[in-house]
């Protein structure tokens, strides 16, 4: 039975590690094609999705985002999302080579420090020994999460026109909140032998989880890819969103740390290359 289980955690490490690959290929190819386009206008940006969707490369990086959803979705349920979020910073590497090579954007020492550091966050959080998630009771604790992402986002949007980097965090919260509502989904999809009544007590997360993931996938991420080097947009937006994800798997779905000092140290480490990133411009 151990074998059995470890072999399906180690099933969703893999189909994580894969998504983020997936993910961290995805902006390259739709970068790529939004420095053709005119700047996306926030106030206009739903105006804007014809355009959007009517680039190929464009489609064809928002193609393997989504492939990339399904397998997260697949991985969360078989490793949790605490797991799983930790390692969507492994496709970094992939970034930070494929930005340079394709976008020609220059990575000085600072920016590299701060990959690095990036990289090996996921590492330590890991060694952190996080608990299985537990379906709550309430949606108490869902609900005050969801309320402070809306306000964090709320709260930075008007500066994001003088900061652009902001729009990596915004990104990054709106991802957070997809990733909990994946995690409610999956719990409940799955919790009994009857998989269509399992459906059917999923749809209100399904919904907000299509809802959240699409906002970020086709409007803040292309205004932000806009505005900033993909390299130091991505590197932030998975970070952030990984803190994000795994404070909502704490709080929300009852995961402990059975390792504090571990995660403490990958804190720390995810705190300085966020800051090292946001003072690097091309």
């Amino acid at each position: 039975m151990m074998q059995i289980v470890l072999s399906i955690v180690t099933l969703g490490i893999l189909l994580a590690v894969i998504t983020s690959l997936f993910w961290n290929i995805a902006p390259i190819l739709q970068k790529e094609a939004l420095e053709k386009m005119e700047e996306i206008e926030v106030s206009k940006a739903v105006g804007q999705t014809r355009k959007l969707f009517s680039s190929k490369k464009w489609v064809l990086g928002f193609c393997i985002a989504l492939v990339g959803g399904l397998t997260y979705i697949v991985a969360t349920q078989m490793a949790g999302i605490v797991v799983v979020q930790p390692l969507m910073n492994v496709g970094l590497v992939a970034l930070v080579i494929l930005s340079s090579k394709r976008l020609g954007e220059s990575i000085d020492t600072q920016a590299i420090a701060g990959i690095i550091l990036l990289i090996l966050t996921p590492v330590f959080i890991a060694f952190g020994g996080v608990t299985e998630p537990v379906m709550f009771s309430t949606i108490d604790a869902i609900l005050i999460y969801s309320i402070l992402m809306l306000v964090g986002i709320g709260a930075m949007l008007p500066a994001s026109r003088r900061l652009p980097i902001l729009w990596a965090p915004i990104t990054s919260l709106l991802q957070a909140l997809a990733a909990q509502f994946t995690q409610w989904f999956t719990l409940t999809l799955f919790a009994g032998a009857d998989i269509i009544q399992g459906f059917l007590n999923s749809l209100i997360p399904l919904i907000l989880m299509g809802a959240f993931a699409f906002i970020a996938a086709v409007y803040t991420i292309s205004i932000g890819l806009q505005r900033n080097p993909a390299a130091r947009f991505n590197s932030i937006t998975g970070t952030v969103s990984m803190f994000a994800v795994i404070l909502g798997g704490l709080v929300i779905f009852g995961q402990t740390l059975t390792s504090i000092p571990f995660y403490a140290i990958g804190l720390g480490l995810g705190i300085i290359g966020i800051a090292l990133l946001s003072k690097y411009h091309e």
